[in-house]
């Protein structure tokens, strides 16, 4: 028996999967305007800092249990390389990369995951996954490469394309290992990375300066609340009830709303490039992700009843 993978997920996934990647896209225009006056991984450890303060404050409002045993394990190491691993390399990556050419890499969430998911044994590996994927990474490569800088510093695209390994390694990871209420699993994964920021930060020595624009408390506040919580419940939500694979198509479309802020903000405009990617984009997550496929029967005596009607197991 063979089905389709990942399968058309209901509004209960979709609500949450659209909010994702609304309040997402702003992320890495954000975070270039606080390196103004902050340093990439002393913002990124306020950032998660206090955002673990939230999520610990609202586990212990709705009495959630620290979890033990492989939930631990699984809510840790995903906090290591989602959160900790992750940021870090994103964090110093973005220091010398545009927002919109970090975005272009970080599309490539869905490609690494597919084939993580297949190499690991989560998912099956199927050619429809694989050529919406590409399809997918070429339309939003043609969507933001003309705003794109074009001085590109090789180390840091290297370590944000390493960090989007790490990104897709962790939806991986959540799925391997038994689940967790979303705000235990942000509590304790934003703790883990908070500490491995910080960790970060002081090994590199870098000043650890309290803000003084108005634009980098916009920027943190925006990254703390909207992103860091509101956003990474969305995706925990989506990630718990969807597949690894299907989740990490949103790390597609959000390149699309990056530019638009970025437009908005720097009085970019969007191009015919633009436009033709974007319908790329939208039909390869709709062709490797939320269209279902139709299953494949298995044709044996086994799968029969005695009037030869197919079995609905073996559908």
């Amino acid at each position: 028996m063979s089905t389709a993978n990942p399968v058309l997920p209901g509004r209960n996934v979709l609500l949450p999967f659209t909010l994702f990647i609304l309040l997402v896209g702003g992320a890495p225009v954000a975070m270039r305007i606080g390196y103004a006056e902050m340093a990439p991984f002393w913002m990124g450890f306020i950032r998660f800092a206090i955002a673990a303060s939230i999520f610990w404050m609202l586990a212990m409002f709705k009495g959630l249990r620290v979890p033990k045993g492989r939930a631990l394990v699984g809510a840790i190491l995903y906090g290591g390389l989602s959160v900790g691993i992750s940021f870090v390399l994103f964090s110093w990556g973005l220091v010398e990369t545009s927002a919109s050419l970090a975005a272009i890499l970080m599309a490539m969430v869905p490609l690494m995951t597919v084939f993580l998911t297949a190499i690991q044994g989560v998912e099956s590996l199927t050619s429809r996954s694989v050529f919406g994927s590409l399809l997918a990474i070429t339309g939003t490569a043609i969507a933001v490469g003309g705003a794109s800088s074009t001085d590109i510093s090789l180390p840091h695209v290297g370590a944000i394309m390493l960090g989007t390994a790490f990104l897709a390694q962790s939806g991986v990871v959540i799925k391997r290992f038994p689940p967790n209420p979303p705000i235990m699993t942000n509590a304790i994964s934003m703790t883990v990375g908070a500490l491995i920021l910080g960790t970060a930060s002081l090994v590199t020595g870098e000043p650890w300066v309290i803000p003084s624009l108005t634009s980098t408390w916009t920027a943190v506040i925006y990254l703390v609340f909207f992103v860091t919580v509101i956003a990474f419940l969305m995706y925990l939500q989506v990630l718990t009830n969807w597949t690894a694979s299907g989740t990490s198509y949103g790390f597609v479309i959000i390149p699309l709303v990056t530019v638009v802020v970025a437009s908005v903000l720097a009085n970019e405009q969007i191009s015919t490039n633009f436009l033709i990617g974007a319908v790329l984009i939208l039909a390869g997550i709709l062709f490797g992700a939320l269209l279902p496929g139709k299953a494949k029967v298995k044709e044996t005596d086994d799968c029969k009843d005695s009037a030869g009607r197919v079995l609905s197991e073996c559908i």
